[in-house]
């Protein structure tokens, strides 16, 4: 019974697909958003808990003041009263539409 399972075992692991760690990741994401996003001036990398291709826009807004959501294209941030560069993940806070400041974490 012993041999039966660990023959199981190692049959599963045998049919399991492997990735070497060199093989190139194929994104999840059509290829037509990528070169969208790049067209855009915006980058793809990275990101979040699952470390999945995510594009990163630029805004040309980034840097001016503001102090409600609607005043960026992207996110008013609450320590700074400036508009974002960038779409962000981890914790940070930014202004709501009616000026009140929301503390967020994104992944």
């Amino acid at each position: 019974m012993k041999n039966l399972i660990l023959a199981l075992a190692f049959a599963g692991i045998a049919c399991t697909p492997q990735q070497s760690a060199d093989a190139p990741f194929v994104s999840p994401l059509w290829p037509q958003e990528r070169q969208q996003c790049v067209r855009g001036g915006g980058s793809w990398e990275r990101a979040g808990i699952l470390n999945l291709p995510t594009c990163f826009p630029s805004y040309s807004d980034a840097g001016q003041a503001c102090s409600k959501a609607s005043d960026c294209q992207g996110i008013c941030l609450a320590d700074t009263r400036q508009c974002s560069e960038t779409d962000y993940f981890g914790c940070y806070s930014y202004l709501e539409e009616n000026g009140d400041a929301v503390e967020i974490c994104v992944d």
